[in-house]
């Protein structure tokens, strides 16, 4: 008897050995569930632009470098990478293959780069490579496509020739405009390029092998054929997006590991045991234009504030003193932003008014605004603070499209118009391409002239909150490139 006893703890004992090193690797086969914002449009790296496709782009797709998970930049599809002056100079991997089992090579860059900056491709963030001699030009149709500052001496080596330093220049080169593009396949899908799942070809982490349209999925998986540092970690991704049921819902039924949620859900998605990784991206600004008289667009500007709208701050929502989010620029001051005054901005205001020949403000002034499911009562808090103290009836009407306002930063077509306006990266240049004019040679410089006359007045920071299960570990997120990187995730099956 003392003898089978003992038989059975030793069994035992090597079944929980077993068992154990079986739960150290179990990662291996799972399969991230992954609920995006917006359903992807384009899988074409030079093109797309929204947080969904950024996502997907960046792991199934390698540039020529990459952001490992501390952050810092490092060889991707290169081996190895120098920098003289303003040259660079990168050497492919030699074992780097596409999904369609062809190598990856200095063409493929160089064609991706010159696609990039022409004008009909209307890349989005192309102003990322216009530190690239020539670019800025070509792409303002100045210059020659063939004058472009990259060249490809062999098929394993790619030279970049800057126009002037520019100290965003590596990262943009771990970001989807710099991925490489393959002109034999691309001149193959006869102008389909990305945008269905047999014209789409990887050389990342994963590559894609489901795209369905109506229900929509995706299914990215473990790219066998690659060989860099980034080797994923999980067997694959699957990507859905619910109509029927919001991200945190899912995430709390346990139907998808990770999400974008509205960062106002923060602190839910905390009680409810889900993890979050949260950066400060977003400005939210009212817009005045010049049919809205000097004087009177100050004394609006003078009545907004933080006691105005403090009692509507949701969680991941902070009163804005800057024109740049914290995650853009920490500790950006508040120069050029008019500070509240109340007894002053009704002194102004009546000043103006005792001018009109009707001697009221105009009754069919509209305020546009993007309606995001939280901003509402601040527009209202705002706008019934200007009606009690001032005497003026502003209408407001919800706009369906943030996209569609961002323009009146440089367009200033509405009178009135409150919307996000999103650091997609950390290029500050690229931030302030949504202006109309900018000039100055400080920050504080740059943002007193965009705040001069008030025609922008700066109202909220808003997080982007990207929340998931507990059973993820290793999430590594970043701005840009649509913030997760999937490669480095692990998930321990419960």
């Amino acid at each position: 008897m003392k003898r089978i006893i003992k038989l059975i703890a030793l069994l035992s004992s090597v079944l929980i050995i077993f068992l154990s090193a079986g739960c150290n690797e179990s990662y291996q086969d799972a399969i991230i569930y992954f609920e995006i914002p917006e359903k992807p449009f384009s899988l074409d790296p030079q093109t797309v632009s929204s947080d969904s496709e950024l996502a997907v782009v960046a792991n199934i797709f390698e540039g020529l470098l990459r952001k490992n998970n501390s952050g810092a930049i490092v060889g991707g599809l290169a081996e190895s990478f120098s920098k003289d002056g303003l040259t660079y100079t990168f050497k492919i991997r030699d074992d780097a293959k596409w999904s369609n089992k062809s190598p990856v090579t200095s063409y493929d860059f160089l064609f991706a780069f010159k696609r990039a900056v022409l004008p009909e491709t209307k890349a989005p963030f192309v102003s990322r490579l216009f530190c690239i001699e020539n670019a800025e030009q070509i792409n303002s149709g100045k210059l020659s496509i063939d004058s472009l500052g990259v060249t490809a001496p062999d098929s394993k080596t790619v030279i970049i020739k800057l126009c002037r330093e520019d100290e965003n220049f590596e990262n943009a080169l771990t970001t989807s405009i710099a991925m490489p593009c393959n002109e034999e396949f691309f001149n193959s899908t006869s102008g389909k390029y990305g945008l269905t799942l047999e014209t789409v070809i990887s050389c990342g982490s994963y590559t894609l092998t489901k795209w369905n349209k109506d229900p929509f999925s995706f299914r990215l998986k473990k790219n066998p054929l690659y060989n860099g540092t980034f080797e994923a970690k999980n067997s694959a991704v699957y990507i859905t997006k619910s109509e029927d049921e919001t991200a945190l819902d899912r995430l709390k039924e346990n139907n998808v590991d990770i999400a974008f949620i509205d960062s106002s859900l923060s602190v839910t998605a905390h009680e409810s045991g889900l993890k979050t990784s949260e950066f400060s991206n977003i400005c939210w600004f009212l817009t005045m234009n010049s049919d809205i008289k000097p004087n009177f667009r100050k004394s609006f500007a003078m009545l907004i504030g933080r006691n105005v709208f403090e009692n509507d701050l949701q969680a991941g929502y902070s009163y804005s003193a800057s024109a740049f989010p914290p995650a853009l620029i920490k500790n950006a001051d508040s120069s050029g932003v008019q500070q509240y005054d109340l007894n002053a901005g009704k002194e102004l205001f009546n000043k103006e008014i005792n001018t009109l020949d009707e001697k009221k403000f105009p009754s069919d002034i509209k305020l546009y605004y993007y309606d995001n499911g939280v901003i509402n009562p601040i527009i209202t808090d705002i706008v019934g603070h200007w009606q009690n103290n001032l005497g003026a009836f502003i209408n407001i009407e919800a706009a369906d499209s943030a996209e569609k306002l961002v323009p009146e930063l440089k367009n200033q077509t509405l009178t009135m118009a409150v919307f996000p306006v999103r650091a997609v990266s950390g290029d500050l240049n690229e931030y302030l391409a949504n202006f109309k004019t900018v000039s100055g040679e400080t920050t504080a410089e740059i943002q007193t002239n965009l705040f001069k006359d008030n025609y922008v007045v700066p109202l909220l920071y808003q997080n982007t909150t990207v929340a998931y299960s507990s059973s993820l570990s290793d999430v590594f997120t970043t701005l840009g490139n649509g913030y997760i990187d999937f490669s480095f995730i692990i998930k321990t099956e419960k």
